[in-house]
């Protein structure tokens, strides 16, 4: 046995290319780094053994996470080799980034989604419904907070900072998008009294390592059950991967898998076809397109993703708003100072528009707390199928717009 694995640590990591991500491949083949950030998946649970040989070929672990049966860390290039030779090993992703997909608009037209779409509900507010974001942050905006924290739960992977903030914009822009309302009642969206929690896993530069947006994926799964989330929106995307390494799809389908409604973007990488990014393309989420509201009838617009995807499935699956959305905006300069309840901000301009199939995805969110108010605690797969029947086309192919723009008048009548 021990002559065994002492040749199975004298190949070559070469050997094992199956199991490595061709980023990692190349990386090392430069020999210009002595040590790899990687994340690793197992083909079986991670326990405390598998924990103890990581470390004795010197691997730094950062997170561990069991949704994925996966470990990210640091390790010494000299004991790759070593690390592709253990047979629990399935695969090895360099732990990349991923982007965010919006941005502030400067077309200040004030777009009416009202009059574009039907987009508001007469009686339903997604009220009982908790949504997870994985983003920049959220700032403690009026809108969110007062008169009811609906804040209830904010994690940061970035800065380690105990209160909810938002030191880009984009967070807080996306959920203000869908879930952001005023106590004067002026600016009211569509789930209003959706409960949020917010994973801060991307810098105020808009990017974000797959190490922590997966231990943000895994933080929402924890803590799924007490705080009733349905929904998780991956604001973000990648053009960075390939059939057999997608990450990111890959999580996609555990959080799916474990009841968790995935809403996701197109990315901002069109107007071409086949530019859709991950986990944008994963069947295991539901992909949003933007459309223009500013334009009647609607338009999609030339920078949302299209389809087709390299998975057997029809992407996109819906279009939205996704061009001068009226939503909230953030003091990207507060820093909290202590734990504790989300306390408002002061904040100069309270309200900002923004662009990108993210505030897309956010408002197809919206509509998913409404279809889980209304008809209850329903398997994702059901959900896709109820927001397919409320879907209205607004004329594009089907790799531009899916099944067309949720209308939630017809949710209503369901």
């Amino acid at each position: 046995m021990k002559l065994v694995k002492k040749l199975i640590a004298g190949l070559p990591f070469t050997t094992y290319s199956k199991k490595v991500d061709y980023v990692v491949r190349n990386i090392i083949a430069t020999n210009k780094v002595k040590q790899i950030p990687i994340i690793v998946l197992f083909r079986k649970n991670v326990d405390n053994i598998i924990e103890v040989r990581l470390k004795r070929l010197g691997m730094k672990i950062k997170y561990t996470l069991p949704f994925i049966d996966g470990i990210c860390g640091i390790i010494p290039v000299s004991q790759f080799g070593n690390l592709c030779g253990i047979l629990e090993v399935d695969k090895i992703f360099y732990d990349a980034k991923a982007y965010l997909m919006g941005s502030h608009s400067g077309l200040q037209t004030g777009a009416a989604l009202e009059e574009a779409i039907k987009i508001k509900s007469s009686y339903l507010n997604g009220k009982g419904i908790t949504v997870g974001f994985i983003d920049s942050g959220v700032y403690p905006h009026p809108d969110l907070v007062r008169p009811r924290n609906r804040i209830v739960d904010f994690k940061d992977f970035i800065n380690n900072f105990p209160s909810p903030y938002d030191d880009n914009g984009h967070g807080t822009a996306c959920i203000g998008a869908g879930f952001g309302a005023s106590l004067d009642g002026k600016f009211r969206t569509v789930a209003y009294e959706t409960n949020v929690v917010c994973a801060k896993a991307f810098d105020k530069f808009g990017s974000g390592f797959y190490s922590d947006i997966l231990a943000a994926m895994q933080w929402i799964v924890d803590i799924k059950e007490k705080q009733n989330i349905k929904i998780a929106v991956l604001p973000f995307g990648t053009a960075n991967f390939s059939k057999d390494f997608d990450l990111l799809s890959l999580a996609s389908e555990k959080l799916w898998k474990n009841n968790i409604f995935v809403c996701s973007c197109t990315g901002n990488y069109g107007p071409y076809e086949s530019s859709i990014t991950s986990p944008g393309v994963s069947p295991y989420s539901y992909t949003t397109a933007a459309c223009s509201a500013v334009d009647l009838p609607p338009r999609a617009v030339y920078f949302s993703g299209k389809g087709p995807v390299y998975f057997k499935c029809d992407k996109p699956d819906a279009i939205m708003p996704g061009v001068a959305v009226e939503t909230l905006n953030a003091e990207t300069t507060y820093i909290p100072k202590t734990k504790g309840q989300a306390k408002s901000g002061s904040i100069a301009t309270l309200y900002t528009e923004f662009n990108g199939t993210s505030i897309a995805a956010s408002l197809t969110a919206a509509a998913v707390a409404l279809v889980y108010q209304k008809l209850g605690d329903l398997k994702p797969d059901d959900v896709k199928g109820v927001l397919k029947a409320c879907a209205i086309s607004i004329n594009e192919v089907k790799n531009v717009q899916g099944a067309g723009i949720i209308n939630i008048k017809k949710l209503e009548e369901l």
